[in-house]
C-alpha cells in the first residue's frame, strides 16, 4: 500500500516537471504535454478545480503567476492547434520584428485537414520543414515564407518595406525569395502576382534603401516620374571617402538626404554633418534635405523640389 508521503512526493515531482516545462513556454502547456509528464485525468481535474492551473482553452492551461502576454498567446495558440501549427503572416512578421509590424495579432498556419474550434486568424497550407523556424521559443514561418505570405494579406507597400528591412538586416536574400516563390507559387494563389511584381521590380545589384523613410521617399520620386537615383552613393575626393548620401544623381552632382530625427541629434553629430556638407560643396555637389514631415504632409512639394534642382543649373 502506497503511503501518503510517497503519494505527495510523486505529486510534487510531477508539479515540478510541469513548472519546468511551462517556464520555457511563457507559462503555458497543453493537455498532451501534461499527460506525457505522467498526469492522469483525475490529476488534471483536481488542479483545475483547485485553481492551481488556469484553463486557456479546451486543452491548454496556464500556471498562475504568469501574466498574459502576446508571446504567451502565440504559444498557447500553437499548442491548441497541435503539431504542425506555426505562427505566420502578420504575427510572424511582428515576431521577426519586421518594419511596420507590431505585436498584437494571433495568426497561424495549420495543416489543411486540421479543424478545431480554437481562436486566431487561421490559414491552411502544408509547410516544408525549411519553411519553419523558431523565434523566442515559438514555431514561426521562415523569413522568406513570412514575406511571401504577407503578400496575400497586406498591401504591396507594406510588403515592400518589410522586404527592405529583412534584406538590410541580412536575414533574407533576393535570390532566396525568388527561388521560394517559384517553388510554392501556383496559379490563383493569393498574393502571387503582387509578390512577383515586387521582386521583378528590384535590381539585384542595387542597394536597399537604408530605412522605411528612404523607401517612402524613393516611392514618391518614382510616382512623380523623376529618374531613379543611385542609392547609398559613395562620394570621394583625393583624400578618400567624403560620405555616403542616401540618394544621388551623380551626373547632376545632386544629393538627397532623408533627414530622420534619429540620425541627426547631438552636437557632435551636427558638427560632423556640417563638415561633411562643406566638403561636398567644395566638390561641386548640391544637397537637398527632405524630412519625414515633408513626405508625410506634402509629398508633391518634396518631389517638386527635387525636380527643380535636377533641371536647374548648379
Amino acid at each position: 500500500m502506497r503511503r501518503a508521503g510517497d503519494a505527495n512526493s510523486i505529486q510534487a515531482a510531477f508539479d515540478q516537471r510541469v513548472a519546468r516545462l511551462a517556464a520555457g513556454q511563457y507559462g503555458v502547456f497543453s493537455r498532451e504535454q501534461a499527460m506525457a509528464l505522467g498526469a492522469t485525468k483525475g490529476m488534471l481535474d483536481h488542479r483545475i478545480r483547485a485553481s492551481r492551473w488556469e484553463r486557456l482553452g479546451r486543452n491548454v492551461f496556464r500556471l498562475p503567476g504568469n501574466p498574459p502576454s502576446w508571446r504567451q498567446s502565440l504559444t498557447a495558440a500553437c499548442l491548441a492547434w497541435g503539431d504542425g501549427a506555426v505562427i505566420s503572416h502578420r504575427a510572424a512578421a511582428a515576431l521577426w520584428r519586421l518594419a511596420g509590424f507590431d505585436p498584437g495579432s494571433v495568426e497561424l498556419t495549420v495543416p489543411r485537414n486540421r479543424r478545431r474550434p480554437e481562436p486566431g486568424v487561421i490559414h491552411r497550407h502544408e509547410l516544408r520543414q525549411s519553411d519553419v523556424s523558431i523565434v523566442d521559443g515559438i514555431p514561426v514561418t521562415s523569413v522568406a515564407r513570412t514575406l511571401i505570405d504577407l503578400a496575400s494579406v497586406c498591401g504591396p507597400e507594406e510588403v515592400e518595406e518589410a522586404i527592405d528591412d529583412a534584406m538590410r538586416r541580412g536575414i533574407v536574400s533576393l535570390a532566396l525569395l525568388r527561388r521560394r516563390l517559384a517553388e510554392i507559387g501556383r496559379p490563383g494563389r493569393p498574393g502571387l502576382v503582387a509578390m512577383r511584381g515586387l521582386l521583378d521590380a528590384r535590381d539585384r545589384n542595387a542597394a536597399v534603401p537604408g530605412s522605411v523613410f528612404e523607401r517612402r521617399l524613393l516611392r514618391i520620386l518614382q510616382r512623380a516620374r523623376i529618374p531613379t537615383p543611385v542609392l547609398q552613393h559613395e562620394i570621394r575626393d583625393g583624400k578618400g571617402l567624403v560620405g555616403i548620401v542616401d540618394f544621388a544623381f551623380p551626373a547632376a552632382r545632386l544629393a538627397i538626404e532623408a533627414d530622420g530625427y534619429r540620425w541627426h541629434s547631438g552636437r557632435v553629430r551636427w558638427d560632423q554633418d556640417r563638415a561633411r556638407l562643406n566638403r561636398l560643396t567644395l566638390l561641386g555637389w548640391r544637397v537637398i534635405h527632405v524630412t519625414w514631415t515633408d513626405i508625410m504632409r506634402d509629398p508633391a512639394r518634396a518631389a517638386d523640389a527635387v525636380r527643380k534642382a535636377l533641371t536647374s543649373e548648379p
